[in-house]
């Protein structure tokens, strides 16, 4: 099975263990990137509150990515939101 890049819009191909391939990772500030290593491994084995702090990484990198390529502050904020609003489920602060 073949994995694609997270970034939205890109149809490149990458290893399963990465969000992005490398041109669109790049494009990720490192105070981004360190914040999605760092939260990677807090995750656990199921899809629980654990996973929260990768998640809400995860989406503000692609949307940082997303403005970068085509900017829309509006949207990014839309879209952090909703990744937080799921998080937040998660972590059950929300029904």
């Amino acid at each position: 099975m073949t994995h694609h890049c997270h970034a939205l819009g890109c149809k490149r191909t990458c290893p399963p263990r990465h969000l992005m391939c490398a041109t669109c990772w790049r494009l990720v500030p490192p105070d981004l990137q360190a914040e999605v290593y760092r939260t990677v491994v807090l995750r656990g084995p199921t899809c629980d509150a654990s996973w929260a702090p990768w998640w809400r990484a995860q989406a503000r990198a692609i949307a940082h990515v997303a403005n970068v390529c085509e900017p829309n502050a509006g949207w990014q904020t839309k879209y952090v939101a909703r990744a937080d609003a799921f998080a937040d489920r998660l972590e059950g602060k929300t029904r």
